[in-house]
């Protein structure tokens, strides 16, 4: 990049990153307060009509936790792990905790542009190329002021495909954990008030639009298909959404609204 940035690293530049936060990303509405770094969902900073060359993952959001662990979501891409900051090499390194990660370490170095906004460069080796960085993209911190936070691990354990059949009520288990999943995220959205959630970092075997929701088609259920034993037991999963969305009367003044009314309705039908 031609442009000239302030070298900021991340775990001893809190200062720096507090002062780049004060201007929150065109998916978010609300104002913000400083967040911490270290507790904190990163989301891509989009101005409308820009295009994001380096940002080749797509990445939707970067959650940090404080222990330790994170969650990196982008399109086809749902990664978590551990991170830590390498005092020697001056940069965060992330641990993917997948053994089939094509990734087995991402390095991040973080930069402050001369408009006040942050950058995140990442690597997949060691020494970087601080020239030509894997991903490049600008970010803006929100701290979750939400009860409900998608992004933790125990929210992802129906992504775990099993290893040999499952029962009835295994599958069944299966979907309502997936849809809480769904409805924590929106809920998330909401209470955050985040505008245009989304990506495909997870599987949408049912689709929310502004004022309607539709099941998916078989060309789009690709992911849900790789998270079952097998496409039979996905497509009684699929079954017990579809039936039970056909009970439903949405309700509700606004879009997250709507599809917070809606799963909430779906955990009820699927409950019983």
């Amino acid at each position: 990049m031609n442009t000239k940035t302030v070298k900021g690293y991340f775990l001893w530049s809190i200062p720096f990153l507090f002062l780049a936060c004060n201007n929150g990303p065109s998916s978010v509405t609300n104002k913000l307060t400083p967040p911490d770094p270290k507790n904190s969902e990163w989301y891509v900073d989009e101005e409308k009509g820009e295009t994001h060359i380096g940002n080749k993952l797509d990445v939707y959001v970067l959650r940090f936790y404080p222990e330790g662990n994170y969650t990196l979501c982008a399109d086809y891409l749902f990664e978590q792990g551990k991170w830590a900051f390498d005092a020697e090499k001056k940069l965060l390194v992330f641990h993917p905790e997948n053994a089939d990660s094509t990734v087995k370490e991402r390095y991040l170095a973080d930069s402050k542009l001369p408009n006040g906004k942050t950058q995140f460069s990442f690597y997949s080796s060691f020494p970087v190329n601080k020239a030509n960085p894997d991903e490049l993209i600008t970010v803006q911190a929100v701290t979750n002021a939400s009860a409900k936070d998608p992004f933790t691990k125990e929210m992802h354990a129906w992504r775990n495909k099993p290893v040999q059949a499952e029962t009835e009520a295994q599958i069944k288990q299966r979907v309502v954990a997936y849809l809480q999943f769904l409805l924590a995220f929106y809920q998330h959205a909401k209470d955050n008030k985040l505008e245009n959630p989304g990506g495909r970092w997870y599987p949408k075997p049912i689709i929310f639009f502004s004022n309607k929701v539709r099941m998916a088609y078989e060309d789009e259920l690709a992911d849900w298909y790789a998270i079952f034993h097998s496409k039979e037991e996905a497509v009684k999963a699929y079954q017990l959404i579809s039936g039970a969305l056909m009970r439903v009367k949405i309700e509700g003044e606004e879009d997250l609204e709507r599809n917070v009314n809606c799963l909430e309705q779906l955990l009820k039908h699927i409950g019983k």
